[in-house]
């Protein structure tokens, strides 16, 4: 008998001790990543803004790190295939 209410009273502590976490200490470190994920993505939006400031309208510029010669294959092109078409 003594070791049945041991074993009901463990399970109470155990049921209000997890109810404790769930309610007030799991939503600590959730808003703690939270604002952690919101500042990383300001501060890259602010660095991002910094490198490439907008342009006044009309403004025209060219980024020679994107031109290639013609004679050359982009990689993202893939390559030509031939094939012939079989009539049954």
């Amino acid at each position: 008998m003594l070791d049945f209410i041991r074993t009901i009273l463990f399970i109470i502590i155990l049921y209000y001790l997890v109810k404790v976490i769930v309610r007030y200490i799991i939503p600590l470190f959730f808003s703690h990543y939270i604002n952690r994920r919101m500042n990383d993505f300001s501060n890259r939006h602010y660095t991002q803004q910094q490198y490439n400031p907008r342009k006044k309208e009309g403004e025209v510029t060219i980024d020679d790190s994107n031109t290639r010669s013609s004679s050359t294959k982009r990689k993202d092109q893939g390559e030509y295939v031939e094939y012939e078409e079989i009539k049954d």
